[in-house]
């Protein structure tokens, strides 16, 4: 069974567990996000509490008058009183579909003839399933997302969708991606690995916020990839040239650690995230530092590092100015980044190597704290996120 796969009957037993209803959890077929040029929605999933398979027309046409009370002693939800204390709710507390976008971002503007009720008469074909029973104000639909300060999900809760936050791929890549990488010498003897280079920043796909941060960084100070053009097409005619210390055979979500290589070897990781200013939306990118025991600055939206101390990461604070996370503006936000990055960058790798010991017991935690503690983490989010709808 594929990750993904996996972790979709995960949320939907996560949803038929907080809200004791049958939910049908919606997919994306062959994508993780909604393609307007390949109506793709639907599902595989097995729906326990109804005992049918999820995506499956024929539903239950009753659906939308079960489960009315809520039992206190119990804590669960029930098709009739069983105690006086049990209250009716004047509206049924069902939501009979949740949509799983957990791994990219939400783009309401972009994908507008899915999210809006309004035009689902250009694909009704496609929006079939989230509109089978109501429209979304009597009974509203979930939306299962990983990004935080985002105008768009506040767009879609203005629509009436309920939308619930879980670190989704902090998750994935615990449990899946890197896995198995905590077992490997080469990467717990971190101390062992000689840096050679005193920073790495990874750009397999050209976006604006990356290119416009390498040209402020001395090139020769460190080790950068740029693809050009890259694989999706897109060119770059700017002053920085064309480079790669990887030859991509490996997916975003691998690490080259067999032997040393920049991605081991490297001091410094610039995580450049896909999104750059207008919301948080981690990825698998963050963590590759964090597996490999190294210190880290991001390309993000402000209020990215306190994002992740939330979750119990540490940051590096106490040994550059991390200010740059609280810079609303995005062009000091990045030259506020740069500057660390040219200033280790002018640092002996004999400096480094003093400051990598210095550091080791916040490289050693975050990656502890990683593969023992986050997977329980971003369930418990989930799930309680799901119970306070």
């Amino acid at each position: 069974m594929k990750p993904y796969q996996h972790i979709n009957y995960i949320l939907q037993s996560i949803l038929n567990e907080c809200l004791q209803t049958g939910v049908e959890l919606c997919t994306f077929r062959g994508s993780p996000r909604y393609q307007s040029h390949n109506i793709n929605i639907c599902d595989e999933i097995w729906c326990d509490c109804c005992n049918r398979m999820a995506g499956n027309i024929e539903l239950n046409k009753n659906l939308s008058s079960i489960y009315e009370y809520y039992d206190q002693n119990t804590k669960k939800w029930y098709d009739k009183p069983q105690e006086k204390n049990a209250n009716p709710l004047k509206a049924p507390r069902v939501f009979p579909h949740a949509i799983e976008h957990s791994f990219e971002p939400v783009y309401y503007a972009l994908d507008i003839e899915m999210w809006d009720p309004k035009y689902k008469k250009c694909h009704p074909w496609g929006n079939h399933l989230l509109y089978i029973h109501t429209e979304i104000k009597d009974n509203p639909v979930i939306v299962l997302h990983s990004e935080y300060n985002s105008k768009d999900i506040t767009k879609l809760n203005k629509l009436g969708y309920k939308t619930v936050h879980w670190f989704s791929h902090a998750y994935l890549c615990s449990e899946y991606y890197f896995k198995l990488y905590d077992d490997l010498e080469i990467v717990k003897n971190y101390r062992a690995r000689p840096i050679k280079h005193a920073w790495i920043s990874a750009n397999r796909l050209l976006r604006q916020h990356r290119t416009d941060f390498l040209e402020m960084l001395d090139l020769d100070q460190g080790c950068y990839s740029l693809l050009n053009p890259d694989p999706n097409g897109l060119t770059y005619d700017g002053p920085v040239p064309s480079f790669s210390f990887d030859d991509h055979t490996n997916s975003s979500a691998e690490i080259c650690v067999t032997r040393l290589t920049p991605w081991n070897t490297s001091f410094l990781h610039v995580v450049s995230e896909t999104v750059w200013q207008d919301k948080i939306h981690f990825t698998e990118k963050v963590f590759k530092p964090i597996v490999l025991h190294q210190p880290f600055v991001v390309l993000q939206a402000p209020d990215s590092l306190a994002y992740l101390r939330s979750y119990g990461f540490k940051t590096f604070g106490d040994w550059w100015d991390e200010s740059y996370d609280t810079i609303e503006d995005p062009a000091e936000r990045m030259q506020a980044i740069a500057d660390i990055v040219n200033s280790i960058g002018a640092k002996s790798m004999e400096e480094l190597e003093t400051m990598r010991m210095e550091m080791a017991s916040v490289l050693e935690h975050n990656f502890r704290h990683f593969y023992e503690n986050i997977p329980a983490i971003c369930l418990d989010e989930l799930r309680e996120g799901i119970a306070n709808l």
